[in-house]
């Protein structure tokens, strides 16, 4: 019986929802996706459950609207939960266990990883993914497979990655109204970097940036394991806000105008000196502004996460660590001149994420975009590969 799976990511500027199908090669195609602008939330929390819930009723329409032009019939039961924002932390924890006999054995690796698995949390914290990284034996560190090894005691690192657990039950509640169970609440930022990201990058250090509207999650790997995580309280919507702030537009205008014209790169753009500020109605005449007071805002406001960015990156030792770069995902990542901004303010080469694991996203417009959505299915995928996410009309629950 075929696999299939949904993740839902309920962002600050859009909510997506996209359905994935285990293909007979082992790969997984993404054979429907949704997005609409979301409603009731700003930078990345919800304010409004109501707004929330009709936004995840209003995707999930529209994924069964495009399932049905397709030629599939279905209603989706339950989804993965893609969650960004800056309630999200990531804190080490290392377990430890003393070996049982001369050398290390496989019961020794189960009782560290047991140990690893230990971190007291808060009860306002709910955890979402704990992350293996090396094993230690007495002062070696940076072990792969320790078994065989000789010595006294056995150490595990890990990365525990966790959230406000009121956020997240804001937002079951939210699906929950709209009669779709959450399954399972999943990190962007790792998802994301699921998708895109080879061994290769892994091993020689890559640093996914998950670019949203309300913050920006990243994810730095290093020797091949996630190193460490985290969201920095800056996105484009912030982006936007300075836009209509500067230049006394509305949100919308200012939106415009940062999509269409705006670069994050002072004096990069080849276009005319001034560009126009839409009307906010078809009747009301135009104006325009300086395409590089325009420019000047959106770089202030983005060298500032850039710098934020760097700063945590060189107080965890990680900065140096990068050799593959920067790899951009999320809404975000399109914006124009980002890349050349990145490389200047971080020193690193930069490429756009596109989701290299997953099929079926080759035609859409900005595919970095579904970057995390892609890899919560993927993660579906691989952890419940037997189990059916939602109901067919025709057919009856699949097994």
């Amino acid at each position: 019986m075929t696999s299939i799976y949904a993740a839902l990511e309920i962002g600050t500027t859009r909510t997506v929802l996209a359905v994935g199908e285990a293909e007979s090669g082992g790969r997984l195609k993404v054979v429907s996706h949704a997005e609409i602008p979301s409603s009731g939330i700003r930078k990345s929390q919800i304010l409004d459950i109501n707004q929330v819930t009709q936004s995840i009723r209003s995707v999930l329409r529209e994924n069964e609207k495009n399932q049905l032009a397709a030629g599939n019939a279905v209603t989706i039961g339950n989804a993965f939960l893609v969650v960004s924002g800056q309630h999200i932390k990531a804190d080490p924890f290392q377990g430890q266990a003393q070996v049982a006999g001369a050398k290390v054995g496989a019961a020794d690796i189960e009782e560290v990883v047991r140990s690893s698995r230990k971190m007291a949390l808060p009860r306002d914290r709910e955890l979402l993914d704990i992350v293996d990284q090396a094993y230690g034996l007495d002062a070696l560190g940076g072990i792969h497979e320790p078994k065989g090894m000789s010595g006294r005691i056995l150490k595990l690192d890990t990365l525990q990655i966790h959230a406000d657990a009121n956020r997240i039950d804001d937002a079951r509640t939210a699906a929950n109204d709209a009669h779709l169970e959450i399954r399972e609440p999943l990190f962007a930022a790792t998802c994301a970097a699921e998708a895109v990201l080879g061994e290769h990058e892994r091993r020689n250090g890559a640093l996914v940036l998950d670019v949203g509207g309300g913050s920006t999650g990243f994810a730095a790997y290093a020797d091949g394991y996630l190193s460490h995580a985290g969201v920095i309280g800056v996105g484009g919507d912030h982006v936007t806000n300075d836009i209509a702030h500067a230049f006394q537009t509305t949100q919308a205008q200012a939106e415009e105008l940062k999509r269409r014209e705006a670069c994050a790169v002072i004096g990069a753009s080849d276009g005319e000196p001034r560009v126009k500020v839409p009307g906010t109605t078809p009747l009301m005449e135009s104006r325009t502004v300086s395409r590089r007071a325009l420019d000047t805002v959106v770089n202030a406001r983005l060298k500032e996460l850039f710098l934020i960015l760097r700063e945590k990156l060189e107080d965890l030792d990680l900065l140096h660590r990068l050799h593959a770069g920067v790899v951009l995902t999320g809404g975000g990542a399109a914006m124009r001149g980002l890349d050349t901004l990145i490389q200047r303010e971080l020193g690193m080469p930069v490429r756009t994420g596109l989701p290299v694991h997953v099929d079926g996203l080759a035609e859409v417009r900005h595919p970095e975009a579904f970057a995390a959505v892609a890899g919560a299915l993927l993660y579906a995928h691989r952890n419940y590969e037997e189990k059916s996410l939602f109901q067919t009309i025709f057919g009856g629950f699949l097994k």
